[in-house]
């Protein structure tokens, strides 16, 4: 079905070619064909695991006005199963991000969206070894976030924010286990410098916290270093600035 799809989609570009050379035909800077057929394209070799997917993705990046949009697109379909392509998937978020960044009004639900999967591309959920270059980059990301949550106090959907926070901490226990304690403290107090934003939802942290004595956490030494920032009156302080 697939492969089908290439032949109609090469003769459909064929025409559309053709089209465009004809004195008689007005093109549009946002006229949407050429996009169009490069989704199709990219869905279809992705199906197909085509070698040529790459330079799918390439003929989009050379088109002169992209949508982020489009590129959310892409990683998605990258991802489809039986689509397995993460360093593609990747590379079209992070110039997504990129471009979502530039605009004046910038869409901070759609660049929360495309740091939450460039993160879980990097940490995915079960791993049980990570290599320091996977975390020095999901930490970037980290730093992404944070840059973009103190530049737009109070946009930043306050449920990717806690997902966030989670993730780091959950990182840093990993971590922990695999007896990593300096990283561990590191991703563990990443996720705490979350709290402050979280908003409403801080208070039901700090409450949680206060419910459970902190000998609850001995034999975690990294867990209980977490409590204490929370219920320390420096921290209170600090996550009410």
């Amino acid at each position: 079905m697939f492969k089908e799809a290439l032949e109609y989609l090469h003769i459909c570009k064929d025409i559309w070619r053709t089209l465009k050379i004809s004195s008689d035909f007005c093109s549009s800077s946002k006229d949407p064909t050429d996009i169009i057929m490069l989704l199709y394209e990219f869905e279809a070799r992705a199906k197909l695991n085509d070698p040529k997917l790459e330079t799918v993705l390439e003929s989009v990046l050379e088109l002169p006005q992209i949508e982020p949009k489009a590129l959310q697109t892409i990683a998605s379909l990258a991802m489809e199963p039986p689509a397995y392509f993460p360093f593609l998937c990747k590379k079209a978020l992070r110039i997504a991000l990129s471009l979502l960044r530039k605009y004046q009004d910038v869409d901070i639900v759609q660049c929360s969206q495309c740091l939450h999967s460039l993160i879980q591309l990097s940490l995915p959920t079960g791993v049980l070894e990570m290599e320091p270059q996977v975390l020095e980059e999901a930490w970037t990301f980290y730093e992404d976030a944070m840059i973009i949550i103190n530049s737009t106090i109070g946009s930043y959907p306050e449920v990717e924010i806690l997902w966030l926070l989670t993730k780091a901490w959950n990182t840093g226990i990993l971590l922990y286990s695999m007896k990593k304690y300096t990283e561990a403290e590191k991703w563990c107090g990443l996720g705490m410098s979350f709290l402050r934003h979280l908003g409403s939802l801080q208070e039901s942290y700090e409450a949680q916290a206060k419910e459970k004595p902190l000998e609850h956490y001995n034999h975690h030494p990294v867990l209980q270093w977490g409590m204490l920032m929370i219920l320390s009156p420096v921290w209170q302080s600090a996550a009410g600035r």
